[in-house]
């Protein structure tokens, strides 16, 4: 496990990993724009990231998003609704 995945442990809330483990990206997704107060857009696209589901950008490190990963794709595609 690399450190990132070390320090995300921390950041990943029991209901976000239990989407994740079922394969809801969509409730997975909902779980982190909650837990981290952000677009909901924002973290849909920062979980298909986690999953390698989009090409955009490479794959980050760990299958499961964290709030800095929601931050980068607010920061790729604002939403200009925010």
């Amino acid at each position: 496990m690399s450190s990132r995945d070390d320090n995300d442990e921390n950041n990943v809330t029991a209901r976000q990993l239990l989407h994740a483990a079922t394969g809801d990206r969509d409730a997975e997704a909902a779980a982190l724009a909650d837990q981290s107060d952000a677009d909901p857009d924002a973290a849909k696209l920062a979980v298909k990231r986690a999953h390698g589901d989009v090409s955009d950008r490479p794959k980050i490190e760990s299958d499961l998003a964290s709030p800095d990963d929601v931050r980068v794709a607010e920061s790729d595609h604002p939403n200009p609704s925010r």
